[in-house]
Order: structure tokens, then C-alpha cells, then sequence
């Protein structure tokens, strides 16, 4: 049978009340053909939605062993983004990386995060495909950065709380030591980065690697950047790459913006980083 990407295929529900009580908040499935398989999605709509006129869009996204219901249950998101009129979409991205992987043919996670989930939303709420943001934390903050760099010029602004952003880069390090203890933390995580990134291209890596990708791409029209990472975060190797990443910014005179807190690798600081990140976005996407 032939394969296609099939927008008529989705099903929309209100959450139960019980979630905060909120109509803003939409549940969303459709199949995606880049992931062979039918994916979910939550929405947070604006206060006061109106379907006759088109909204910016921030892809929200979560970190390793989330999920697309992970910002409204975990952090007070709902109540921060009241006052924003944009969309909010947050989509279930397994734990991918946000890439087509190099070892598994089904999971072209780049595709679906840069087709088919905008084709799909585009079909159902009114976008406003000129602006455009995306934003995460952990593999999320990575993700968010790494589809930025390599898709320039399509995202305003750009988020990452607490960003794996030494991800892929630490294969390499294994590949060099393979005696050495995989970096702090992320042993139980790296047959999945594996699997994303493979142990054997290279230039993939480079491909995806975001210190690589803003070295290439400095010349161009990135979007605004947001960064933030708690002190005491206990992937001790975040802190130190986003130091080295936004003194790369700060050389290419590029704009954004870096929040180096006290905090660790909980929802307690993406709680409270999410709401400056949304502040940001909303000035740098004219929302107020």
C-alpha cells in the first residue's frame, strides 16, 4: 500500500477538567510518516482563542524520558503563557534527540519535528508560519538549538533550559577514551544517544553537533538565543558548554541572552526559567 502523510487522520479531545481546568489545553494525535507511527501532541491555545486570526507558534519541548504532557503537568506553564498570544505546541518526541536517527531507518525525528508536525498544525489552528519559535530543556534545550542552527532563518528565537549540548560530542570522547568512565550522569542514557548518532559517521555527528553548526553558520541570520542553566546541575559537563557556547555568540556578535543560576537538573528551575524565556520571546517576537 502506498504510504502517505495523512493529515485526515488525527483525532483532537479536550483534556478533563481535572488538568488545571482549562479549555486552552488540546490533546492531538496524528501519524507521522518520518516516525511510522501515530503521535501525540498537546496544545496550549492563547487566552480568548479566536480561530479568525493566525497566532505565532513555540514548539516546546521535552527532555529525556518525557513526554508531550510533561510542561503542563510539571511546571506552571499555563498560568505563565496567560498573558502571550501565541500557540503553544508540545510534541511527544520518545527519546530521539530530535534527529533522523543513524541506525534506525523509522525514526527521521528531524523530519517530523520540521515537516510533518508544522504541516499538521498548520491544518488544524491558524499559524503564523513568520514567526516561529521552538524551546526546550535537557535533550529538549539540545534539540531546540540543534533544529535552530540547522534550519536557519525559519525560528525567531530559540530556548534552552539546562541543554544537553554536549550531546553528540561525547561520543566522540568515549570513542577517543574507551576506558574512561562515560562523562557525569550520562551512562544510563548513552545507548540512546548511540542509537540517534551512531558510533560511526563523524560528520552526522558534526551534522548535529551545535558548537560545529553555529562555527559554520555564524554568517547567517540566527535567531535570538536563550540560554539558562542551574549552577549546580549535576551533568557537570552543561555548565561549562554553555559558557564556551555563549562566548561563541558573544564573538560572532550574535544576539541572546544567558541565565546562569543557582539550581540543579529539576523542574524546579525549568519552572522557574521558563517564565523569563517566555518573557524574552514574547518582546523578541513583538507579542506585546
Amino acid at each position: 500500500m502506498k504510504r502517505f502523510f495523512r493529515l485526515s487522520a488525527f483525532l483532537v479531545l479536550i483534556l478533563p477538567a481535572a488538568l488545571l481546568g482549562q479549555t486552552r489545553i488540546h490533546a492531538v494525535s496524528f501519524y507521522s510518516e518520518s516516525v511510522h507511527d501515530t503521535m501525540h501532541v498537546v496544545i496550549l491555545l492563547p487566552t480568548h482563542y479566536d480561530h479568525s486570526r493566525s497566532y505565532p507558534v513555540l514548539f516546546l519541548l521535552h527532555g529525556y524520558g518525557g513526554s508531550q504532557v510533561d510542561w503542563t503537568e510539571r511546571t506552571k506553564l499555563v498560568t505563565y503563557s496567560a498573558h502571550i498570544p501565541a500557540i503553544i505546541v508540545m510534541p511527544d518526541a520518545k527519546n530521539s534527540w530530535y534527529v533522523n536517527s543513524q541506525t534506525d531507518t523509522n525514526s527521521g525525528y528531524e523530519d517530523y519535528m520540521t515537516h510533518d508536525l508544522p504541516k499538521f498544525i498548520n491544518s488544524i489552528y491558524p499559524i503564523d508560519t513568520t514567526r516561529e519559535a521552538i524551546a526546550g530543556l535537557s535533550m529538549g534545550g539540545y534539540g531546540a538549538l540543534m533544529l535552530a542552527l540547522r534550519h536557519p532563518n525559519r525560528f525567531m528565537f530559540a530556548g534552552d533550559l539546562s541543554g544537553a549540548i554536549t550531546i553528540p560530542g561525547v561520543i566522540d570522547s568515549v570513542l577517543a577514551h574507551p576506558k574512561a568512565p562515560i562523562p557525569s550522569g550520562q551512562g544510563p542514557i548513552y545507548p540512546s544517544i548511540v542509537k540517534a548518532f551512531g558510533d560511526s559517521n563523524k560528520q552526522f555527528r558534526d551534522d548535529h553537533n551545535v558548537f560545529v553548526l553555529l562555527q559554520r553558520e555564524h554568517d547567517k541570520k540566527l535567531p535570538y538565543i536563550f540560554c539558562a542553566v542551574g549552577i549546580q546541575d549535576g551533568f557537570t559537563g552543561f555548565l561549562p558548554a554553555h559558557r564556551l557556547f555563549t562566548d561563541m555568540l558573544r564573538k560572532y556578535g550574535k544576539l541572546y541572552e544567558y541565565h546562569e543560576m543557582p539550581g540543579v537538573h529539576n523542574w524546579q528551575f525549568w519552572d522557574m526559567e521558563i517564565q523569563p524565556l517566555l518573557e524574552r520571546m514574547a518582546v523578541i517576537m513583538k507579542l506585546k
